[in-house]
């Protein structure tokens, strides 16, 4: 079974990507007895907190899962787990739309260069099935889910548009998330996360690089509304600022014993920097704002965090669908736990950029 190690805070995470609303209440189907077994197993051997032989014993997964009061643990279905992955896979397989719930379906906001803009979907389209399943019975991720798959294969749409029913049969392809963001101000580079996606701590190393050479001489990385991702980009990016060997993170579980994770890497940029967070900074975005900000190494500007302390894993189940469940709680390198106050900024202040570059002028002139 397949294990993908994530700090990602799920609804956030999938709000970037399209608005997590159910378009009506859904009964999901019966869950499969050896489902709930493989889900159980898991959870007994795996899960952060000692669970009692009561909960184990829980018949359906509903109630399994209901009983652990862990609102990160959750069941995906085939297509919640397409969906869920998207975030942190830095690529998926798609057709090219963008997508919000309405009455009765998915409407079309925009397209993009891809194939469902060739075959001719149009903004202002509903999506009323996919592959032969109502939109209008899905929650909005499902329906979403169900539309991304392996590049190369097939989904057949039926669109609303005018009152007239079309059909559209068309062949998804590879589409890349382009996580990180950079451009300079004046002399100050600012490098922005959208999400700690597969390849965003070598990308983030790159854009560093290439901003310094254009003139940067402070840096400001910004992680507001960073909604997690990867622990380990999330640790290559500290590793940008740190020297070798420094502390990042401590993890443990009921399961897990203490780890501590450490910077790694070359030599370590000096300069100067400031981290931009907000509420909507979450879990690996906490990580990187928590340990340079325990270190000295940065000036976290901005408001509190969302003060998310917990790392999941995200098992793929023999069926397709996967289970997504805690697998331990993390401390800053200073022994913070950040799940009630977050991470809490250096200078507070709702207008984050405008502040650092404040901030950067002033110890210029000084």
């Amino acid at each position: 079974m397949r294990r993908t190690v994530c700090l990602a805070l799920g609804t956030a995470a999938l709000a970037a990507f399209g608005i997590g609303l159910a378009l009506r209440p859904v009964t999901r189907p019966a869950y499969r007895a050896a489902e709930v077994d493989q889900v159980r197993a898991e959870l007994a051997s795996h899960y952060y907190r000692p669970l009692s032989k009561s909960v184990l014993a829980q018949p359906t997964l509903p109630r399994l899962l209901g009983a652990l009061h862990d609102r990160y643990t959750t069941y995906l279905s085939a297509p919640e787990y397409r969906l869920a992955r998207r975030p942190v896979a830095g690529g998926y397989g798609g057709i090219g739309v963008t997508v919000l719930p309405a009455p009765g379906g998915l409407l079309v906001r925009r397209t993009i260069k891809g194939p469902a803009r060739v075959a001719g979907v149009l903004p202002g389209d509903t999506i009323m099935a996919v592959d032969g399943a109502s939109t209008a019975g899905l929650t909005f991720d499902e329906a979403l889910g169900r539309i991304l798959g392996q590049p190369g294969s097939t989904v057949t749409l039926r669109v609303l548009r005018d009152g007239r029913e079309l059909r559209f049969r068309l062949v998804r392809r590879a589409f890349a998330l382009h996580a990180v963001h950079a451009r300079l101000v004046k002399n100050v580079g600012v490098l922005r996360l959208d999400a700690f996606t597969r390849g965003s701590a070598m990308q983030s190393k790159t854009a560093l690089e290439r901003l310094k050479r254009n003139g940067a001489t402070a840096l400001v990385l910004d992680l507001r509304a960073n909604p997690g991702g990867l622990l380990d980009q999330a640790v290559g990016v500290v590793s940008l600022f740190l020297r070798p060997g420094a502390s990042v993170v401590s993890l443990a579980g009921a399961h897990e014993p203490l780890r501590i994770l450490y910077s790694r890497g070359g030599p370590a940029s000096t300069i100067p920097l400031a981290v931009l967070v907000d509420e909507g900074s979450a879990s690996a975005s906490e990580v990187v704002a928590g340990a340079l900000k325990d270190h000295g190494r940065a000036t976290v500007v901005g408001e509190r965090t969302y003060g998310k302390s917990l790392v999941q894993e995200i098992v793929r189940l023999p069926s397709g669908a996967a289970l997504k469940l805690t697998v331990a709680r993390y401390l800053t390198p200073a022994g913070v736990d950040i799940s009630r106050n977050g991470v809490q900024p250096d200078i507070r202040s709702r207008h984050a950029l405008d502040a650092a570059l404040r901030l950067f002028a002033t110890r210029r002139r000084s």
